[in-house]
C-alpha cells in the first residue's frame, strides 16, 4: 500500500514544482515591466505565495516514505495486498494535501492584499475570496488529519450495504 500512497504524493509534489516554477517564471518576465511602470517593490507574503508551491513540492518529495507509512499504518517493508480501506485512507489523505497546497499560497496572497485594502474601498471580493481559500484549506485539512474516520464511514457503509 506504501507504493500508492508513494506515487500519489509525488504526483502532488511534481504538480507543486511544476505550480512553484511557472509562477517563478511568468514573475521574472512580468516584474521588469511592472516594475517601470509602478516603482513597487513585492512584500513578503507574495514572495511566499510564489515560493511556497515549490518549497512544499520540495518538502513533500522528501517526506513521501514516512507520510505515506503514517497514513496507511505500514511500519514493514514487507509487500502485501491492498485493501479497500487503505485505497479509501491514501486517497482521504492525497486529496486533503492537494487541497491545502493549493489554497496554501493563494491565502497568503488574498490576505495580503486584503491587508493593502484601505476601508471603505470595495473589499467584498477580497473577502468572499479569503472565505473560499479558507474553506478549502480547512477542508483539506479535515481530509488530511481525519483521514480514519474516513474509513471508519466507508467501513460501515460497506457493512450496511
Amino acid at each position: 500500500m506504501n507504493s500508492i500512497a508513494i506515487i500519489g504524493l509525488r504526483i502532488i509534489s511534481i504538480y507543486q514544482i511544476v505550480t512553484g516554477t511557472n509562477a517563478i517564471a511568468g514573475m521574472s518576465i512580468a516584474l521588469p515591466v511592472v516594475n517601470t511602470n509602478f516603482k513597487e517593490e513585492l512584500s513578503t507574503l507574495q514572495l511566499l505565495s510564489i515560493a511556497i508551491p515549490l518549497l512544499s513540492g520540495v518538502v513533500i518529495w522528501i517526506l513521501s516514505v514516512p507520510i505515506s507509512r503514517y497514513v496507511t499504518n505500514n511500519q514493514s517493508t514487507e509487500v502485501k495486498l491492498i485493501d479497500d480501506a487503505s485505497i479509501v485512507a491514501a486517497g482521504t489523505f492525497l486529496i486533503g494535501v492537494y487541497l491545502v497546497f493549493s489554497q496554501l499560497p493563494m491565502l497568503f496572497f488574498v490576505i495580503e492584499k486584503y491587508n493593502e485594502l484601505e476601508y471603505g474601498m470595495e473589499s467584498t471580493s477580497i473577502t468572499s475570496a479569503i472565505k473560499l481559500s479558507s474553506i478549502n484549506f480547512t477542508i483539506g485539512l479535515l481530509l488530511m488529519i481525519g483521514n480514519g474516520f474516513f474509513v471508519k464511514v466507508y467501513k460501515w457503509l460497506r457493512t450496511a450495504w
